[in-house]
């Protein structure tokens, strides 16, 4: 049985705070692409480039007991790309491999733009945080080809559940399954 985790969205971007601009890539383009894989999406904001109004974000986030965290915006190379940052100064762990796939993944798309995100993740207070870009295109990217196929899974080691544990769970499903199947064909 697939799990139904409980996402939170963060977009940090100036202008959208702001309402110079819309939230197309947060609102209705992540929360469409996580509800249509039967996820939830249970807090949404929109936060300018503040470290503070960042952290707080997150923190309400949390109390919503999301299980991960998708901030969407800030991780650029300029002054204002902030959100990088912010999340590696809370992380209590550091997910590298997520950055490393983002961005190979954006160079076989894309080509050399690829090596100006500092796309990231980690896990903070047992919740896995995404630092992802704002554009459309990477943020289908990051959650269609890396965080909803791994989310399940992912969640289920920063929660300490082990991989024998999953594994026993699907043989169980599995076995019970094939009992039930055999059953019924010998009834």
């Amino acid at each position: 049985m697939k799990c139904k985790a409980k996402f939170g969205i963060i977009v940090v971007s100036d202008r959208i705070y702001e309402g110079k601009a819309e939230d197309y890539s947060g609102n209705i383009l992540a929360r469409n692409i996580v509800e249509k894989e039967d996820h939830k999406v249970i807090y949404y904001n929109v936060v300018p480039n503040r470290r503070f109004k960042i952290e707080k974000s997150v923190e309400e986030a949390l109390k919503k007991n999301v299980e991960a965290v998708l901030l969407i915006g800030g991780t650029g190379l300029g002054p204002r790309d902030i959100t990088v940052d912010v999340i590696e100064n809370l992380a209590d762990r550091e997910i590298p491999g997520f950055g490393e796939v983002f961005r190979y993944l954006t160079f076989t798309k894309e080509g050399t733009k690829a090596w100006l995100t500092r796309a990231t993740a980690c896990v903070y207070k047992g919740t896995l945080l995404f630092a992802i870009p704002g554009s459309p295109s990477a943020v289908e990217l990051a959650l269609k080809e890396i965080i909803l196929p791994e989310i399940c899974h992912a969640i289920n080691v920063v929660k300490g559940v082990s991989h024998w544990d999953e594994k026993r769970k699907s043989n169980s499903s599995s076995s019970n399954l094939r009992s039930t199947i055999c059953n019924n064909n010998h009834s």
